[in-house]
C-alpha cells in the first residue's frame, strides 16, 4: 500500500507531469526537503569497544531508539538500537554481568541515506522498514542522524503551511 501512495506522490510532484491539470496535491518543495535540512548535525555515536550498557544508558539519556556505529575515522561499521542492547541488560539484570560490548550486539548491515535525500524517499524509507533512526552518510562517513520524528514534524509542517483548509472527512458509524 505504501508503494502505490508513494508512486501518486511522485506523479504529481514530478515537475515536467502532463498527466494531469490538477494542481499538485503536495507543495513542489516535498522534493526540494533534503536530509540535510532536518538532520541532527552532532548525532550521538559509538565505537565498537564500548560497552554495551554504557551505550544504552546514553540511548536512555538522549532519548533516542538508536545511534550509528562508527570507527576511528568516522566510518559507519554499524548500528546499535535499544532491541540490540535488551540482551546485555537482561544479562546485567539478572546475573550482574554486564561485559558485552558494542561490536557484540550491533546490526552490521546498516540502512542509511544521503544528505541529498529529499523527504518523499528519506519518508519512504522509513515506511520500508521498521527503524525510528536513519544515519546519513556521504563517502562512507557519518555526517548526521535523521529520526521518524522529524520527517513527521516536517510533513506536519506542509500540511500547516496550505493556504487553504485541510479537509478531514469522517467515517461516521451508526448504531441501530
Amino acid at each position: 500500500m505504501a508503494w502505490l501512495l508513494l508512486s501518486i506522490i511522485r506523479q504529481q510532484i514530478t515537475p515536467n507531469n502532463t498527466q494531469t491539470s490538477d494542481p499538485p496535491l503536495l507543495e513542489p518543495n516535498m522534493q526540494t526537503i533534503t536530509a540535510e535540512t532536518i538532520m541532527d548535525r552532532s548525532p550521538l555515536s559509538f565505537r565498537p569497544d564500548s560497552g554495551v550498557i554504557v551505550a544504552l544508558r546514553q540511548l536512555l539519556t538522549a532519548s533516542m531508539s538508536g545511534a550509528p556505529v562508527v570507527d576511528a575515522d568516522n566510518n559507519l561499521i554499524g548500528f546499535l538500537s535499544e532491541a540490540d542492547c535488551m540482551h546485555g541488560a537482561l544479562m546485567g539484570g539478572y546475573f550482574s554481568t554486564i561485559g558485552e560490548l558494542v561490536r557484540d550486539r550491533m546490526t552490521t548491515e546498516v540502512e542509511s541515506i544521503g544528505a541529498n535525500t529529499n523527504l518523499v524517499d528519506v519518508a519512504e524509507k522509513f515506511l520500508n522498514n521498521n527503524r525510528r533512526v536513519l544515519p546519513v552518510v556521504e563517502e562512507g562517513k557519518v555526517v548526521g542522524l535523521v529520526q521518524r520524528r522529524c520527517v513527521l514534524e516536517q510533513l506536519l509542517k506542509q500540511i500547516d503551511s496550505k493556504s487553504e483548509q485541510v479537509e478531514y472527512k469522517k467515517n461516521i458509524r451508526h448504531l441501530s
